[in-house]
């Protein structure tokens, strides 16, 4: 029966449909409100059994969604007759059999399917999708065990909705239960359920089966989401599929058809490399797949042991090293000079030094030619004596998916952690080794001709995952020499190191103008020159020329490298985007062309394009190189201003004992003027005073001299002396 709109509710389309039902999405125009409606379609075509059998899971399904309490990872039911009766009443009118319409929360992001559909997950979702999923199954799945005593009986993908939040983060909500089923304690299921990819051996070959068919349900799912594709044969014959299943050991966690034979099946105990699950993880992963995608039920549902679990209520082992295995930690790591990525699992034990060593064993690179950068978000800001490899990792940047970082307003960075070579000769590069599969290469050989859809559909996704790879190393690349130039940019001007220096040459140059005045002076009125001789002002004058050259070097260098440090910055930064607008892999244009199969003929062409040298990578490389020799730069220049800060506290020295000569000498002259002259201090010991004032920090103002008086030189000289050494000990510091 056709529905439309009623009075404050809008329907707003189809959400989906299956075999026997419709579900539609409604919005309440005053409350803000969006449910979903599950609807039975026609049922004429169906037997007397079937209807029966229909309206008897109907009616199951709508007991549970109603029962349900509001977990954030099963779909609820949503009771609204009390507040729109009327609504209701429309509902159940419109409905084609005598059965009330379900009604439940509204999940705005569609399901997993369509997800997996998405062209960049051709070869899978990112490790932080997949572990989302798992985690949102595994506690659905276990409620429903355990407090509903409900076998699920029907997990795919379809049946797997999102829920984005405002802040763009996603629930993931397990659904559909027309075919659960009570499932107490001890009692064996017997009916041929589920959707026929997804569903246990044991569902066919017996027909007796418990809780443990979810798990196997859990372990199709899980592989479908690294990898992209079904593990058992999917394009085969229900048969084959089935006689394969039964005769796979426990290791075997897929089953593929021989490239050159089509009649002989391969049983794969290792995921194909064509996924984006990092290293330490997928090694973890594979050995619960195999748990999971046991043909032995009674093994794939067994308990954890005592041994591994002391809590009140038994937990199935699949759901036990599923949680450690969602609890595991990996830092990414992006090895500039290496052009690739590594990755390991840290802990709260683990040091920085052991995190080195595993750096060094994969880059070759010595110890002290280590050097990290973080990126600019991370939370961490900055390295420290006390920083672990924990503290570098960042949960939310797991999750790397286009999708993520199109709709965040600060896109995540590609890595948690940059790591470059620091040394003082020229640094290595290394081109990127694209991953090319076994098809790919069989493929290119000119003898090798096949038709098989699957087989041209395969080669399509491998080449994509190669295409896709090469691009994201790239944007790796060129993100980290950008972070690389924006770190040295900031320590440049956040440590002040020009105006530093710069307030040293200024500074100094003042004092020692205010310093031969007072000698003028001291030599007009006092006549104290022998007390300075010419060989303490000669030191003087040449520790100076000295030491304002190399201070006036320096200040060049660091003006210099901040100049092209941000120089550097918007190339990399122009560079990136260009890339990207680019998209100089053509990504793009194979996914619109190719990604749903491509011919023998059309992928070597799409090879040979591919292996033409690409501008922009060599590009990139030589600003890397850039960067190198400005880091390099600045690092000498910040160990010769040590040498300079040194020279400075010597000239100090030199100034305090001239200006600590003159000031003795002229109080002993003090003493024998006349009594007019006690009265009104001569010009030096005004100049006297002044200096007393001046610190090396800071410009001295000549008005000074114009107001300030003393009383006592030698207390004067005393109070100066201090102040220069105490200034000393602070620039030095």
């Amino acid at each position: 029966m056709k529905m439309d709109s009623f009075r404050n509710w809008q329907l707003l389309g189809k959400l989906g449909q299956g075999g026997f039902g419709n579900v539609l999405h409604w919005r309440n125009t005053n409350t803000g409100l969006e449910i979903a409606t599950k609807h039975i379609k026609e049922t004429s075509s169906l037997s007397a059994d079937q209807q029966v059998k229909l309206k008897e899971r109907w009616v199951e399904e709508l007991k549970w969604t109603r029962e349900f309490e509001k977990l954030p990872n099963i779909v609820a039911g949503v009771c609204i007759e009390k507040e729109d009766a009327a609504f209701v009443d429309y509902l159940n009118d419109h409905h084609s059999c005598p059965l009330p319409v379900i009604i439940l929360e509204y999940c705005n992001g569609g399901d997993v399917r369509k997800q997996l559909q998405i062209p960049e997950n051709a070869n899978g979702l990112t490790e932080f999708e997949v572990r989302e999923i798992l985690g949102a199954l595994r506690q659905a799945l276990h409620f429903l065990h355990t407090k509903c005593k409900v076998c699920h009986r029907d997990l795919k993908p379809d049946n797997i909705v999102i829920h984005r939040q405002k802040d763009g983060s996603k629930t993931y909500k397990l659904t559909d239960f027309g075919l659960a089923r009570d499932s107490p304690d001890k009692t064996i299921l017997q009916s041929v359920v589920g959707t026929r990819h997804y569903f246990a051996p044991e569902v066919v070959e017996s027909g007796f089966y418990n809780t443990a068919v979810d798990y196997w349900s859990l372990g199709i799912i899980a592989y479908e989401l690294a990898t992209g594709e079904l593990p058992f044969i999917p394009h085969q014959t229900f048969k084959n599929i089935l006689v394969n299943l039964l005769n796979k050991k426990p290791d075997c966690i897929a089953i593929t058809e021989d490239l050159q034979d089509d009649s002989r099946f391969l049983f794969q105990t290792e995921l194909p490399k064509q996924n984006h699950l990092t290293g330490p993880w997928s090694r973890e992963f594979v050995p619960w797949l195999r748990q999971a995608l046991d043909t032995n039920y009674k093994r794939r549902g067994k308990l954890a042991s005592d041994e591994v679990h002391s809590g009140p209520v038994p937990v199935p082992a699949v759901f036990f090293n599923l949680d450690r295995l969602l609890q595991m930690r990996v830092l990414t790591i992006f090895a500039v000079n290496d052009f690739k990525r590594l990755e390991y699992a840290v802990t709260a034990n683990m040091t920085m030094q052991e995190l080195n060593g595993l750096i060094c064993r994969d880059t070759k690179l010595a110890s002290r030619e280590v050097y990290c950068v973080l990126p600019t978000t991370h939370p961490h800001e900055r390295m420290k004596p006390t920083t672990r490899p924990l503290d570098l990792y960042v949960q939310e940047w797991s999750d790397t998916s286009s999708e993520t970082r199109k709709s965040t307003q600060i896109p995540p960075p590609p890595v948690m952690l940059f790591v470059f070579q620091a040394t003082t000769g020229e640094c290595y590069y290394l081109n990127s080794a694209p991953s090319v599969s076994e098809l790919m290469k069989t493929c290119m050989l000119k003898s090798f001709q096949t038709d098989k859809p699957w087989k041209l559909k395969r080669l399509a996704r491998d080449m994509h995952y190669m295409l896709a790879e090469q691009q994201k190393l790239l944007e790796m690349f060129l993100t980290g020499i950008r972070e690389r130039a924006l770190l040295l940019e900031d320590e440049i001007v956040t440590n002040q190191f020009i105006a530093t220096i710069n307030d040293q040459i200024l500074t100094t140059a003042d004092a020692i103008k205010m310093l031969e005045r007072l000698r003028t002076a001291a030599v007009q009125e006092q006549k104290m020159s022998t007390q300075v001789n010419d060989a303490d002002w000669k030191l003087l004058a040449d520790t100076y020329q000295e030491t304002n050259n190399i201070a006036r070097t320096i200040k060049e260098h660091f003006e210099s490298c901040l100049r092209g440090a941000r120089r550097m910055v918007d190339e990399t930064s122009q560079l990136f985007n260009h890339c990207v607008a680019r998209d100089v892999f053509g990504l793009a244009a194979f996914e619109r062309n190719f990604l749903d199969g491509i011919s023998l003929g059309q992928f070597r062409k799409a090879v040979y394009e591919f292996t033409t040298p690409i501008q922009e990578v060599e590009r990139a490389k030589a600003n890397s190189k850039e960067i190198d020799k400005l880091h390099l730069l600045f690092i000498k220049t910040k160990m010769a201003e040590t040498t300079a800060k040194k020279k400075f506290a010597e000239i100090k020295e030199q100034i305090f004992q001239l200006h600590f000569k003159m000031l003795v000498t002229a109080a002993s002259a003090s003493a024998s003027t006349s009594a007019f002259a006690s009265r009104v201090p001569p010009p030096v010991l005004l100049l006297s005073n002044s200096m007393g004032r001046l610190t090396m920090n800071s410009m001295g103002d000549s008005s000074d001299f114009d107001s300030l008086t003393t009383n006592n030189m030698i207390d004067e000289a005393n109070r100066l002396s201090e102040m220069l050494r105490t200034d000393m000990e602070i620039d030095l510091s």
